[in-house]
């Protein structure tokens, strides 16, 4: 049986090289607990739900408010401690221990040094943050106060200034919610490749409340969505981003649509595409890419190896019409990749 408090060391393998699932906690999918700007945040974000009792209530630190990208590092996390749940592991500890390079590999990201600063940034902004909700516990007052992250610790050898590791202690109440049944939901590892904090927001709450509603899906009005975003600014702007989501209707797995389009209150109806063999990520390549196109983008591009995203473009692909150069097409992707990451 393994102690409660003591740090489990695996080895980590990227989402898009194995059967590795990610996953993401409900509670967390369908509120705001995150910034959705990529420009720093410091004023408070307050949600009270359409019932009127539960409520959610996000400070910033001195770092200010996390991020939807800073998230990232919570799907991580929780696919990682239902990974061990699966195993049967006892005593999951509420400590993990990981190698930053696979962490920055396993949510998409390049692996050059600035990334490693921001992951840092990140864990500061997730540590020094504090929620108060009691979306748990509607039955009662009880509350909860906590921050994402209670600690996290990062050695690094003095003489290559490089990283041997990290360790994050998650909160209590995110630890706990993980590991309840039927707590988390897996994700689409393209959601990884969605640039915009709206985009990657949307998807979360539709991928939340479409997975279990059939067929025919799931719908909400704007307004709702506005209040559960917790997005700074006017509902006519979210609206018109909202819209523009819609129209290019780029969400993994999901399919929007929108009722009353130019009423003050339009409705959005989403629904979990259909799926088919073809359409699942690959663990494999289907094809190879020319030598010299993989030169080009190891100079260009040298933090990641190419080969690593190439899954992830075979399945994007099957919603795309066929390129007349494979190589051509990876490249441009690779491209658009590094660009989406670097904002």
């Amino acid at each position: 049986m393994k102690n409660s408090h003591s740090p489990i060391q695996f080895d980590l393998f990227a989402p898009i090289l194995t059967d590795f699932q990610l996953r993401d906690q409900r509670e967390i999918m369908e509120r705001p607990f995150f910034s959705l700007a990529k420009t720093p945040r410091y004023t408070p974000i307050e949600y009270l739900g359409a019932d009127g009792i539960s409520y959610v209530k996000v400070e910033p630190g001195r770092a200010g408010m996390p991020t939807i990208w800073d998230a990232d590092i919570m799907i991580w996390a929780a696919s990682q401690l239902t990974r061990l749940k699966n195993q049967k592991v006892n005593d999951i500890p509420r400590t993990l221990r990981f190698v930053p390079h696979e962490l920055l590999i396993s949510i998409h990201r390049d692996t050059g040094g600035v990334q490693y600063e921001r992951l840092r940034k990140a864990l500061t902004r997730l540590k020094t943050a504090t929620v108060t909700t009691n979306v748990r516990n509607l039955k009662t007052t009880k509350k909860h106060q906590f921050s994402w992250i209670e600690s996290w610790k990062d050695e690094v050898n003095n003489q290559t200034a490089l990283s041997n590791g990290m360790e994050i202690t998650v909160s209590d109440w995110f630890h706990e919610g993980v590991l309840m049944d039927g707590a988390v939901l897996t994700i689409n590892p393209l959601y990884f490749t969605l640039k915009g904090g709206r985009e990657r927001w949307l998807y979360k709450v539709c991928r939340k409340h479409a997975g279990g509603a059939g067929p025919k899906g799931f719908s909400m009005n704007f307004s709702t969505l506005f209040d559960k975003s917790g997005a700074e600014g006017q509902f006519r702007r979210f609206k018109f981003e909202i819209l523009k989501i819609v129209q290019e209707n780029n969400l993994p797995d999901l399919i929007l649509s929108v009722e009353n389009r130019d009423g003050p209150d339009p409705l959005l109806k989403f629904k979990i595409r259909e799926k088919t063999k073809s359409s699942l990520i690959k663990t494999m390549p289907s094809q190879s890419i020319d030598p010299a196109t993989l030169g080009l983008i190891s100079s260009k591009y040298p933090s990641l190896d190419p080969t690593r995203l190439q899954p992830a473009f075979d399945a994007w692909l099957q919603t795309q019409k066929t390129p007349q150069n494979y190589s051509s097409a990876f490249f441009d992707y690779r491209r658009a990749y590094h660009e989406n990451i670097n904002p």
